[in-house]
């Protein structure tokens, strides 16, 4: 399970991604076992029904980003690793050069994009009309835009901006 490269397509998988990301957090507890974060499925693959990219999305919240400097030649050695300084956010990457299997955004747990992250999902949860237009919005976008994931995602933000502003 995962995503070319750059492509878009949408699936709804919802008990593998749960599955998928309840492993990929205990490699991430195991890895940062001496620290105490907050692990979060976000993402679409978060909302039960809701078609997304096979993508599984996790936010772990921390006090500090700088408390990841110990960990840095063992998340390199299973992750790509960007660090975003405009949002104070450490972007690990799972994936095999070909596919992307999991997005994991690190943040301060107190950051706007953090909350954020946590409630667009508990919102969509609570709300099934809400994920029925988000996904008319989004296969309405992957006929636009299989070929560009970069510019199908920027072209949800509005969606998720008014949401987020209005619940």
């Amino acid at each position: 399970m995962g995503l070319i490269n750059g492509k878009v397509c949408l699936e709804n998988n919802y008990e593998l991604w749960k599955k998928m990301y309840e492993d990929e957090k205990e490699i991430l507890i195991n890895i940062f076992k001496d620290e105490k974060f907050i692990y979060e499925h976000v993402g679409s693959t978060s909302i039960k029904g809701l078609a997304a990219k096979p993508i599984v999305d996790i936010a772990i919240g921390v006090s500090n980003l700088d408390q990841l400097d110990k960990y840095v030649d063992t998340l390199e050695s299973m992750y790509t690793v960007k660090y975003n300084n405009d949002s104070d956010e450490i972007l690990l990457i799972k994936e095999n050069g070909v596919e992307t299997f999991f997005l994991i955004h690190i943040l301060k747990k107190n950051s706007k994009r953090y909350i954020d992250l946590i409630k667009f999902r508990d919102i969509l949860n609570k709300n099934p009309d809400i994920v029925k237009e988000y996904e008319n919005l989004k296969l309405g976008l992957l006929q636009k835009y299989a070929d560009n994931r970069k510019l199908y995602t920027q072209s949800k933000n509005n969606f998720i901006q008014d949401v987020l502003n209005n619940m």
